[in-house]
């Protein structure tokens, strides 16, 4: 049987590191930095001081990313020629929406800004020793003596990438991110997202290691570069250094963060790069071809996830040698509650064993013996 583990990681991972990370406390950090305009704003788009979503911003993200969404697209029809006709036709002024637009926006990037301002204070490579130590030991192990390693990343921070770049190093695995000079007009390092490469041996910087790391959420090193149609990554310590976010605001840099979150997260995954991701999950998960499931400090809340980790259960021949979900719920009620959740959440008829769950952090994960795909049904 080979052994092929794959990582699956949620933004619990992250919580693991320090609290500030989960959602509660990102949304009351962000409402309380909103001022003036940006305030009111949000406070009416999302229908008042008692709609907002203390709890969870993405529900908050949503609103905000389908309200920059329409304004853009109208605006864009407002400024064409077919747009100017419309409004001297019927007599209508002109909204002048490049204000809506700017102050939607500037709530994005404060959001943005705050999450990585959280990662720059806590992901540090002492602190992952000192409160991931033993997970972050298990991982290397696992990866480093399999015949095929994968890790798949739903919280968009740069923990995980860090993990992969002090335990197992830069040569050892693969982000699908070639070097190709730097950034144009600067002398920033930059690094094309092109999967085709992986297939041809491409500069010094090239892998040919039987370890992947796959985004399916994006990252805050990524970025999509609109002019040249292409995802581009940069270093962590690059994007600090250089103060990249504050360029894409201040000088017009043509780069937009490539992550999801907010609403539509299933629609998003058909959009680059993240289909391409979302892709090699789904044929990993459709024929089985992972021995081992790893899922630590996932929610099982989004459902374009939960439907290839069912794919999976179901092509394997017995899951639950294969399968350990890692939690941090300590009561015992909380625990019962959860294992019925991800049951409903996974669509499944029978009760997910208990030998695959492991509460008590990342750092309670053990090692599963795994599984084997089911034989190929004869047409």
């Amino acid at each position: 049987m080979a052994n092929v583990p794959l990582f699956l990681f949620g933004n619990g991972l992250s919580m693991a590191l320090s609290p500030v990370f989960s959602l509660k406390a990102i949304t009351q950090r962000f409402l309380e930095s909103l001022e003036g305009d940006e305030n009111d704003f949000l406070v009416e788009l999302c229908g008042g001081v008692d709609n907002l979503n203390f709890n969870d911003f993405e529900d908050n993200f949503s609103k905000l990313e389908d309200a920059y969404n329409s304004v853009v697209k109208y605006n864009l029809f407002i400024r064409s020629e077919v747009g100017q006709v419309f409004l001297n036709k019927f007599d209508l002024p002109n909204p002048f929406l490049d204000r809506h637009q700017s102050i939607i926006k500037s709530i994005y990037n404060k959001y943005i800004f705050q999450i990585l301002g959280l990662i720059i204070g806590n992901v540090r490579k002492p602190s992952i020793q000192e409160k991931l130590g033993v997970f972050t030991k298990f991982l290397k192990d696992e990866l480093t003596t399999a015949d095929k390693g994968f890790v798949f990343t739903l919280n968009y921070d740069l923990l995980a990438e860090s993990i992969m770049l002090d335990d197992i190093g830069s040569e050892n695995f693969t982000d699908f991110c070639s070097s190709t000079s730097v950034f144009k007009g600067t002398d920033i390092s930059k690094f094309d997202f092109d999967p085709a490469l992986n297939n041809h041996k491409y500069g010094d910087d090239y892998t040919d290691s039987t370890i992947e790391l796959h985004h399916l959420h994006g990252s805050l090193s990524l970025f999509y570069d609109y002019l040249r149609n292409k995802a581009i990554k940069f270093r962590c310590e690059d994007i600090f250094t250089y103060d990249i976010y504050n360029n894409i605001e201040r000088e017009g840099w043509p780069l937009y963060p490539a992550i999801i979150t907010g609403g539509g997260k299933s629609l998003k995954m058909s959009e680059y790069p993240f289909e391409y991701y979302y892709r090699v999950l789904k044929d990993l998960s459709t024929y089985g071809k992972y021995s081992k499931l790893y899922i630590v400090g996932y929610s099982f809340r989004d459902d374009h996830i939960n439907e290839l980790l069912k794919r999976w259960i179901i092509s394997v021949q017995d899951y639950s040698a294969g399968l350990l979900i890692v939690d941090y719920k300590s009561e015992q009620v909380e625990q019962i509650a959860f294992k019925i959740f991800v049951k409903k959440a996974l669509k499944l008829r029978d009760e997910i064993p208990a030998q695959c769950f492991a509460f008590g952090g990342a750092n309670s994960i053990f090692q599963k013996v795994g599984t084997e795909a089911k034989p190929a049904k004869k047409v």
